[in-house]
């Protein structure tokens, strides 16, 4: 049964429409400063995947879920056609959607994510954050220094820490996130989201990091036999989050295959 998703827009009527889906424990708000800079050409529309951002929380994250949430988001915003753009579990979400709803995808945008099952990832962040008792912290800070202990990269340390919130009704930290759900659904959600017999024929673009481990060459490749009319980029010096990383190489590549296709 899907449910009703949290978005962020950023309107431009009568312009071509834009979805962007987040990746695994991001939200919408990761997606903002694109959202605006891409709000001159078109009406973009972000979204907060279930169990993230303001969405509301569910036990289950099977595919079809995570598909027909969007697709009910299409029915609630009066959306007919889009350019559906997919980050890490969102181009997982993305992929399988285009295969699955191909006439209401004008285009296709994945970013950084391959079409395969992923070996684990993840696992040492969640446990971190499962085990600490956020509702007895005083501050960020003390947060941010009980990660530290089992994540050691500041960077992921403040992406995590984006999904720590104030309760308004107690004041206590909360995470935002349903944490539980997505940690029992992380064998799931590591899965090729695509099927035997899956393809899509429109026009469809990978954007991949360089210094990534998410997308080889080799996963490039094997794209083709689901995507017909895929086109790769690989933006140099960065990593998995290209968009965050390198955002005017992401916006000149994106613009510049939007414009040919």
């Amino acid at each position: 049964m899907s449910i009703v998703l949290n978005h962020q827009r950023f309107e431009n009527v009568g312009a071509p429409a834009v979805v962007i889906l987040h990746g695994l424990l991001g939200s919408s708000r990761n997606w903002s400063t694109v959202g605006k800079a891409l709000q001159t050409d078109y009406d973009v529309h972000i979204l907060d995947l279930r169990n993230h951002g303001q969405s509301p929380h569910a036990e289950s994250m099977r595919w079809v879920e995570l598909v027909e949430d969007v697709v009910a988001y299409f029915e609630q915003a009066g959306l007919q056609k889009v350019i559906l753009i997919g980050h890490s579990l969102g181009g997982k979400i993305a992929m399988r959607m285009a295969c699955e709803y191909a006439e209401r995808i004008s285009h296709l945008v994945v970013v950084d994510i391959a079409a395969r099952s992923y070996t684990p990832y993840h696992d040492a962040e969640f446990r971190a954050m499962r085990r600490m008792a956020v509702e007895e912290l005083l501050h960020r800070k003390e947060a941010e220094e009980l990660l530290a202990v089992d994540v050691p990269n500041w960077a992921m340390r403040q992406f995590l820490l984006t999904n720590l919130i104030r309760d308004t009704k107690t004041g206590a930290f909360k995470w935002q996130i349903n944490l539980e759900a997505l940690h029992a659904s992380l064998p799931h959600i590591r899965e090729n989201s695509l099927r035997a017999g899956d393809f899509y024929e429109g026009p469809s673009l990978l954007i991949r990091g360089a210094n990534s481990d998410f997308v080889s060459d080799t996963d490039v490749k094997a794209l083709g036999q689901w995507f017909l009319n895929m086109k790769s980029v690989n933006l140099k010096g960065v990593g998995h989050n290209v968009h965050v990383e390198d955002r005017k190489g992401f916006l000149d590549a994106l613009h510049g295959w939007l414009r040919s296709n």
